[in-house]
């Protein structure tokens, strides 16, 4: 029997704690999602970003949850596109619209270490959505 379809739903959870804590500025379900060590690289707008994993924690903690922004605005949406697995290795590709008024292209590395996903690294594209 294989495994695929139950690691594909064990990824998807991990996942999950990152979008509750973009959401709704949960930073103890991000810190279940991100191992220690993890990095974050990426571009919102012209801006690069390349921190520890700390730096997205200041991040949410520093700005207003979607959650708590009501509907001012765009509205904000997060949908997973695509989820790959081959062994301990996974890499999920999702697309989040609304967020600080930029539309988010994120790009996740996963590991399973001793039984456990944890995401290893975020990589984004991050534009400034369009005032149509």
């Amino acid at each position: 029997m294989s495994t695929r379809c139950p690691e594909l739903a064990r990824i998807r959870k991990v996942v999950d704690l990152y979008i509750d804590g973009v959401q709704n500025g949960n930073l103890e379900a991000m810190r279940q999602a991100f191992h220690p060590q993890s990095s974050m690289f990426g571009y919102k707008g012209k801006d690069l970003f390349v921190t520890p994993i700390q730096g997205l924690y200041d991040y949410i903690a520093g700005t207003t949850p979607p959650a708590q922004a009501g509907a001012v605005g765009k509205a904000y949406t997060c949908t997973i596109t695509s989820i790959s697995v081959v062994g301990n290795a996974a890499s999920v590709e999702m697309a989040m619209d609304g967020y600080h008024e930029h539309d988010f292209t994120d790009y996740f590395q996963l590991l399973k270490v001793d039984g456990r996903w944890w995401i290893v690294s975020k990589l984004f594209h991050a534009d400034p959505q369009s005032s149509s």
